[in-house]
């Protein structure tokens, strides 16, 4: 009897839903990503000013309920900006009712590592890779950057 959940070579939870394909249960962390990339991106653009980023630029169009309440989408783009702030890669001012973060910009920490080069891939900027794997690459393409900000910030924290 074959068990309904099973791990991939990734160590990423699938479900298997027939014998050909199969539904990832993490989507949220792939959109965390892919907002990250887009949150950084857009104020490595307009760096050094502080700017409004409104959540619904990142996440798209917010569908709330009867009850005006935001859906999931919206809330997870509006807390990877709360994230991205308590780990100290954006400041903002203030928020603007779940819808916007006023006053936004990057730290001296996001801007160095956006900044620097790749020398692996021959001189590349961080930032031009980012751009690219969000217009051409894969998700895959963007969580593999995104994935490597992070861990260059948590050694910054250890050492």
């Amino acid at each position: 009897m074959k068990r309904p959940l099973e791990w991939n070579a990734s160590s990423v939870l699938i479900a298997k839903i027939n014998r050909s394909g199969f539904v990832m249960l993490d989507i949220h962390i792939t959109e965390f990503y892919n907002d990250t990339a887009r949150i950084l991106l857009s104020l490595y653009r307009a760096f050094p000013r502080q700017i409004s980023m409104y959540v619904e630029d990142i996440s798209g169009l917010d569908t709330p309920d009867e009850y005006g309440l935001h859906s999931e989408r919206h809330l997870a783009c509006f807390n990877t900006f709360l994230w991205l702030s308590e780990e100290g890669l954006i400041r903002y001012g203030d928020i603007e009712r779940q819808t916007a973060f006023n006053h936004c910009v990057l730290t001296l920490d996001a801007f160095r590592w956006l900044s620097s080069f790749d020398a692996v891939e021959g001189g590349v900027k961080f930032i031009d890779e980012l751009h690219i794997a969000i217009t051409q690459g894969t998700s895959n393409d963007v969580e593999a950057l995104i994935k490597s900000l992070l861990n260059a910030q948590a050694r910054r924290h250890y050492i």
